[in-house]
Formats: C-alpha cells, sequence, structure tokens
C-alpha cells in the first residue's frame, strides 16, 4: 500500500515539474520593447532613424525649437489623440512649408513627405495643430476678401491708432501658447506677419491705443506676473523697441485698457479697474508714462472687459466700450475730462461667447474706428464695424480672419 502511495506521489511531483518546465520553456523571457513600440501611449515620440529605430525623443506638446533634434527626426509615433504638425523651420515660422499628420507611426522617407527625412525644426501637437498647418500657424490669417480696407487720409488723433507699420491699415498683435507675438498685416498691406518674439506668455495683460510717446508710432502696454507695467515703444514696422519700466503695483488691477486721450490735453491715457472695482484714469505724460491718477468712479466689477475702442460716437473725444456679466456691451462716451457720460447699450446679450474684444481703429475704411471680437468657437476673428451714431452703435458683423481658439489679439 505504501508502495503503491509512494508511486502516485512521486508521479504528481514528476508530472507538476515537467508541467513547470514546460510552462517556462514556452513562456520564455519578456522580450524588451524595439521600434514604435517603445513609445509610451498618449506621447508624441520621435526617432533618428527609419521605422522607428534608433534613439528616441519623447515629447508631451508643442516645440518652437529641437534642440539637439534638430534635423534629426527621420520617424515618428503620435499615440495622443491629437495631429502634429511638423515645421522645417524653427519657432513654427514658415507655415507653408509645415505638414500635418494623425495618429499612428511613419516613416519621412517612406511617406508622401519625404522632405521632411532629417529636416524638422519646430512641431505642433494639440487639437488644432493641423487648423493651421500648411498655412500660417498660430496667428490670425486674414480672409482674403475680408473687409479691411485703407484709411482716409487725415483721420484726427482720436481715430488714428491701430496701424503698427504706418501703411494705412488696421493691424493685428496676437499672441498664442507657446509665447509668441506676431503682427499681422492684411493681405491689401502685402499679408506681411513679423514674429516680434517669444517669451510673452510671462505677461498678464498687453493693450495698445497709438502712440504714447509722441514719435507717431504705435507702442504697447504689457504687465508681468509680478505686477510690473512696462511700456514697448513701437519702431513703426510692426516690431517694438527697448522696453521702458512704469512702475510696480499694478496686479491690484483687474483690468487695463490703453483708451487714446481721455483728459482733452492730446496725450494718450490709460484705463484702469482695481479689484475693488473703482476704475482710475491714468493721464499720460506724453513719454510713455503717466500722472497722477483720476478716480472715475466705482462700481466696475460688474465689468469683464474694457475696450478703448475710440472715437465711437463721433463727438471728437476717446469712448469706452465695456462688456458686463450679463455679456452686454455697453458704451460710454468720453466727455474729454477724463470721466464719462452716460452710456448707451449696444450689444443686447450674448457678448460673453466672445473672449477678447479689441479696439484696432478703423479697419473696414471708412474713418470710423471698429470693434474687433475673437469667437474662439468658430476658430475666427469678427469685425463690429462701427456706425458713429450718436449712440455709438454697431453694425453685423463680418469675418475679418481665420484664428484658433488658443490665440488671443489686441
Amino acid at each position: 500500500m505504501r508502495s503503491v502511495f509512494s508511486r502516485l506521489i512521486r508521479g504528481a511531483l514528476t508530472a507538476a515539474t515537467t508541467a513547470g518546465l514546460l510552462a517556462g520553456v514556452l513562456a520564455g523571457p519578456a522580450e524588451a520593447a524595439s521600434g514604435y513600440d517603445r513609445c509610451p501611449w498618449d506621447k508624441l515620440c520621435l526617432f533618428s532613424q527609419p521605422r522607428g529605430q534608433g534613439e528616441m525623443l519623447i515629447v508631451g506638446g508643442g516645440k518652437l525649437t529641437l534642440g539637439s533634434w534638430d534635423n534629426r527626426t527621420r520617424s515618428f509615433a503620435n499615440y495622443t489623440d491629437h495631429p502634429v504638425c511638423f515645421f522645417l523651420a524653427p519657432r513654427l515660422e514658415n507655415g507653408l512649408e509645415s505638414t500635418h499628420f494623425y495618429s499612428g507611426q511613419e516613416s519621412f522617407d517612406e511617406s508622401s513627405q519625404p522632405w521632411l527625412d532629417k529636416a524638422v525644426s519646430s512641431l505642433d501637437l494639440g487639437p488644432e495643430a493641423d487648423f493651421f498647418c500648411g498655412g500660417e500657424s498660430r496667428r490670425p490669417t486674414y480672409e482674403w476678401e475680408g473687409p479691411v480696407k485703407p484709411r482716409p487720409a487725415g483721420l484726427p488723433s482720436s481715430g488714428a491708432f491701430g496701424d503698427l507699420n504706418g501703411d494705412g491699415y488696421a493691424d493685428l498683435v496676437s499672441g498664442n501658447k507657446f509665447g509668441q507675438l506676431w503682427a499681422t498685416n492684411p493681405p491689401a498691406a502685402g499679408d506681411n506677419a513679423r514674429l516680434v518674439g517669444g517669451g510673452w506668455n510671462a505677461m498678464t495683460k498687453l493693450t495698445r491705443h497709438g502712440d504714447y510717446n509722441g514719435d507717431a508710432k504705435e507702442d504697447l502696454y504689457a504687465r508681468d506676473k509680478d505686477g510690473v507695467l512696462w511700456f514697448y515703444p513701437g519702431r513703426g514696422d510692426g516690431g517694438f523697441g527697448t522696453r521702458v519700466r512704469v512702475g510696480g503695483g499694478w496686479n491690484t488691477m483687474r483690468d487695463l485698457a490703453a483708451a487714446g486721450d481721455l483728459t482733452g490735453d492730446g496725450r494718450r491715457d490709460l484705463l484702469a479697474a482695481d479689484t475693488a472695482g473703482v476704475l482710475w484714469t491714468y493721464p499720460g505724460d506724453g513719454k510713455g508714462i503717466f500722472g497722477s491718477r483720476v478716480r472715475v468712479g466705482g462700481g466696475w466689477s460688474v465689468m469683464n472687459e474694457l475696450v478703448g475702442a475710440g472715437d465711437m460716437n463721433a463727438d471728437g473725444r476717446s469712448d469706452l466700450v465695456a462688456r458686463d456679466s450679463a455679456g452686454r456691451l455697453w458704451m460710454y462716451p468720453g466727455n474729454g475730462k477724463g470721466v464719462f457720460g452716460s452710456r448707451k447699450l449696444i450689444g443686447t446679450g450674448g457678448w460673453n461667447g466672445l473672449t477678447e474684444l479689441a479696439g484696432a481703429g478703423d479697419v473696414t475704411g471708412d474713418g470710423r474706428p471698429d470693434l474687433v471680437a475673437h469667437a474662439p468657437g468658430s476658430k475666427t476673428l469678427r469685425v463690429y464695424p462701427g456706425t458713429g451714431a450718436a449712440d455709438g452703435g454697431l453694425k453685423s458683423p463680418v469675418t475679418l480672419a481665420q484664428l484658433p481658439a488658443t490665440v488671443f489679439v489686441l
């Protein structure tokens, strides 16, 4: 009996051992990932050799430059949910030479765009990366048959703003998620775009409204994250000169709006709404700096956007356009003494669906200032032509430019 039991035990142990060894042989050691399989999910990976071979660079978002990987990429794997746009030039420049791909993997030398092989210098990755790929990238693209027209000669000072390079057309300044700042001109003026520079995502507010230092060139103000306000003198070519420090403590202001000459002294001024809801006028000194502020009034916390839109009612004085939290749009007529008269309702509702509202002067060439608005849902920039009527009203909007949702404009 014992010998039968022992034989059964030995047989079971032998079978178990054999099964274990057989399983080990069949399973084998885990193989290391190779080729495209090395790329993590939800990432974009660049490879230094075709078909996912060679060195690998993992990318989590767009890149203005590729550093040591400049002109090295030969294949890629895009395991994100977003398209990728590859540029031959750094900083997403020369958009007409860019090409987009969707999820998957590709060797450039085997693709329909072999010229990308070892030639990529920057890339855009995100929900809108394909929207402007092969075009102008993340800046406004004007409508070729759009509403932009040359301005009439001899505009008064209250209407002479918005033209960055002195060619008689309203221009746009825009920033994007990469911190780039662009100055763009309409097609009728040559459709030129100038990359002003990078690092502008360090700024929390930008505003402009003509010449603030007396040289007849459009200038720009910017507030940084530390609350310092800077003056950027325009050069007249779409770029800006060496900045000048205006002062600190501007983080106490919810909103800023360069608004033209509000005090009637021939110098352009600045409006600022503080966190307590008080609106202030800062009179310009004609050199880019400001004098002692003047209290306009309280209750401005209900306003979420201030726009120095120019002389909207054609009385020769600069006015203010403001949007309230209910999405209504108001025009506050300037009185030439730094404050405003009784407001007029110029938009009954729905204006909260637009992000930035901007005053770029006369866009449509009729001598009246217009209002520009960013409609991110449709990726467009609209212009609302001014009527010049006593109530400062606006006409129906016209599409001015194509513009991604992640770009702001002023």
